[in-house]
């Protein structure tokens, strides 16, 4: 009798030990879920999308601005008719002698990103009829060259690619704003007092004529 019931509670007792409290199982849940986060959280802070986004962004062709060419979808040398079909009636427009200069400003607010096109007929020659786009100026962030420079670009960056020398200067509401060419590629970026780049233009290279004229 005593050895029946000593063995029964020794089996009790075993079987005891081998079940979990509420306490294991209860840290067991909390340990997974400390452990699981900070996994979650360095990957995030090792994706390419989070860190590198802007390094990595694709300039796609209507965003592309190509030196002594194009800016996006307007270019060197075409019809000015065809920038009004695109953008519509443009918001400031001046004439005189054969030369026209267009100006259309983002949601047609001239506080907005500006883009100007300077055009010229030229006079006696069997086309006068068409007046043919010499200079396109854009002041908006979103188009860039193929290095990825573009409006807020700094100036120290650009200089490592473009061989710039001052041609002209203006004023805008932040004070004075310096214009830097490269007459060999046919581009200017225009400088402001911080060292930003805040406007870009296209002409055609060694065109002094052109890329002098002051569009603003």
């Amino acid at each position: 009798m005593i050895r029946n019931t000593f063995i029964i509670l020794l089996c009790g007792s075993l079987f005891a030990c081998n079940q979990p409290s509420k306490n294991e199982s209860s840290a067991s849940t909390a340990d997974t879920g400390k452990v699981q986060q900070p996994i979650l959280d360095d990957s995030l802070a090792k994706s390419p999308a989070s860190t590198d986004t802007g390094k990595t962004k694709t300039i796609t062709a209507t965003q592309l601005i190509i030196p002594g060419r194009s800016i996006g979808n307007i270019q060197l040398g075409e019809d000015v008719a065809n920038v009004s079909t695109t953008l519509g009636r443009p918001d400031s427009s001046d004439a005189a002698m054969g030369s026209s200069l267009m100006v259309w400003f983002a949601k047609h607010n001239p506080a907005g990103y500006r883009t100007s096109v300077f055009a010229h007929r030229n006079m006696g020659a069997k086309d006068e009829i068409i007046s043919r786009i010499q200079k396109i100026l854009i002041t908006s962030p979103e188009f860039k060259t193929a290095e990825g420079f573009g409006v807020g670009s700094p100036e120290a960056d650009i200089k490592k690619s473009y061989d710039l020398k001052p041609t002209s200067d203006y004023k805008n509401k932040d004070g004075k704003v310096q214009v830097y060419t490269d007459l060999d590629k046919g581009i200017s970026f225009e400088i402001d007092a911080a060292g930003k780049c805040v406007g870009v233009v296209v002409h055609k290279p060694h065109d002094t004529s052109v890329a002098y004229l002051n569009m603003h």
